[in-house]
């Protein structure tokens, strides 16, 4: 006998008004007389289940204990399944579709039809418009890994293209911004690592299981980039590209130049990146300071140009 499936009749029934057994049955995925052994079970620790049998039976809890025991409202329910919608969005997993299914039950049947209008109301989804390749695949992979405490091997690309073969235990994925990540503890370098998914290659789950230690979430959830090695940029930008860099640094980092553009005071690395994220933007975009980052870039546009103007 399961204690998350118990937790779960009880909501179901502290939100409903009364629920078949059969009805339960089918929800929770498993036969009548466990549904019966469950409700004895609920009603022998406390709370007191009345079971009505012959057409429109059923069962519910006093509804004098049920007064002021209520967990979750309708707007309650409709953030745990805007939640849920937005995980399952990257996580394809039958347990998602049946826990939707679940805690939809827990509305009232004469509220669904608002509490569906509500959920729809908001949309979170995290897929990208275009195909994400493998992305969806990996995240399951690690998913698995995770439940079942095993370790992962993988190649790693770092930022700077360095290769390296990885072996983990892994904690927890993560999405920061745009991009997946999985954090864990890496065996080839003794310490908590962070890595990126897109640059994973290789995966694989090991036969191995390993021993939880003490995950540090609140260190790994420090900023990746050193704040000293971040500087003042000015860029003046197009405004075609306006929202690309509100999104990014905020709307305060504008400033309006004529018509059609703005000057952004932003803060970059002096680095191969940072110029990479810039030329992304073409002639939509022109840094003006440092000089030592106009250098860099303009070293390296130089670089682009002679690439492709060489013969093949």
């Amino acid at each position: 006998m399961k204690i998350d499936r118990l937790i779960a009749i009880i909501m179901v029934l502290l939100e409903r008004d009364k629920v078949s057994a059969e009805k339960l049955a089918e929800m929770f995925e498993v036969s009548t007389r466990t549904i019966y052994r469950d409700l004895d079970s609920i009603n022998q620790a406390g709370i007191p289940i009345l079971t009505t049998s012959g057409p429109g039976g059923g069962s519910e809890i006093l509804k004098t204990y049920k007064a002021e025991k209520r967990l979750f409202s309708t707007s309650d329910i409709t953030a745990l399944l805007m939640g849920l919608g937005s995980i399952q969005t990257n996580i394809s997993s039958e347990q998602i579709v049946g826990t939707l299914a679940k805690v939809k039950g827990m509305v009232p049947p004469e509220k669904q039809k608002e509490m569906n209008f509500r959920v729809n109301q908001i949309k979170i989804d995290l897929t990208p418009w275009l195909h994400a390749g493998h992305l969806t695949e990996t995240i399951e992979i690690m998913k698995t890994a995770l439940e079942e405490k095993r370790l992962l091997h993988f190649e790693y690309r770092d930022f700077k293209n360095r290769k390296s073969h990885r072996e983990i235990e892994p904690y927890r994925l993560l999405l920061k911004g745009e991009d997946w990540y999985i954090q864990g503890y890496c065996l080839n370098r003794n310490d908590y690592r962070t890595f990126k998914l897109l640059r994973i290659q290789n995966l694989s789950i090991l036969d191995t299981n390993f021993q939880l230690r003490d995950f540090p979430a609140e260190r790994l959830d420090d900023t990746q980039i050193n704040d000293k090695s971040m500087v003042p940029v000015r860029l003046r930008v197009h405004e075609d590209i306006r929202d690309l860099i509100v999104a990014r640094f905020g709307e305060n980092c504008l400033t309006p130049d004529g018509a059609s553009h703005y000057y952004a005071d932003i803060y970059l690395p002096i680095d191969d990146m940072a110029c990479r994220y810039l030329m992304g933007f073409g002639n939509k975009c022109k840094c003006l300071e440092p000089e030592e980052l106009r250098e860099r870039m303009s070293k390296m546009v130089g670089e682009v140009y002679k690439f492709y103007n060489d013969s093949l």
